[in-house]
């Protein structure tokens, strides 16, 4: 009795479990709405290109690798964005570099200062203004932007809510300088 009772419980365990067609296609499906916000996220904290797509590539092999468990979690993204995170520090702490780059405004491409009509460069832009923010800032910002709230930023980045609130109004506000530098005014109300 013990061994048909623990083989049909075997069994059961079996036909709950995804199969690999199924976990590649979730797999793919997440990657496709999610890649550009984690290498959006990573560019706000760090100017090397070379280094995010290496940290983003990274970030999803390690999550293919681990799919099975991670598809399960309540919020999947999150612990791709604090993987991604992680990988990218540890990137650049393995980096050695003498001459830190920051971007001025002086140093973008004058078509980047006028109003984007494309929603890349408009993009782009907000990245370059992004990286001039200090990099906590940046980071919660994105998220903000990508719509999470601030107890789930707080928790992927490891920092309190009232801190997290703290960051995002510090980078709206910094940003806001920085588009008023750019020419870029707030919109008239009609009234």
């Amino acid at each position: 009795m013990i061994t048909n009772s623990s083989a049909v419980a075997r069994a059961a365990t079996r036909s709950t479990e995804p199969t690999p067609a199924e976990l590649d296609a979730t797999f793919a499906a997440f990657c496709d709405e999610n890649f550009l916000r984690v290498e959006r996220f990573l560019r706000a904290r760090c100017t090397d290109r070379d280094l995010v797509d290496e940290a983003v590539q990274e970030t999803f092999i390690t999550a293919r690798a681990k799919w099975a468990q991670i598809r399960g979690f309540e919020k999947p993204l999150a612990w791709v964005f604090k993987t991604a995170r992680h990988k990218l520090l540890g990137q650049q702490s393995r980096r050695t570099r003498t001459n830190t780059t920051t971007t001025n405004l002086d140093e973008l491409p004058p078509e980047l200062l006028t109003q984007p009509t494309d929603p890349r460069e408009a993009d782009e832009l907000l990245v370059a203004w992004l990286q001039q923010l200090p990099p906590r800032q940046a980071e919660v910002f994105v998220l903000f932007f990508d719509g999470w709230c601030d107890l789930d930023i707080a928790k992927m980045l490891g920092l309190a809510h009232t801190t997290v609130r703290a960051y995002k109004q510090q980078a709206r506000q910094h940003l806001q300088r920085l588009a008023e530098q750019a020419g870029f005014n707030k919109p008239t109300t009609g009234r």
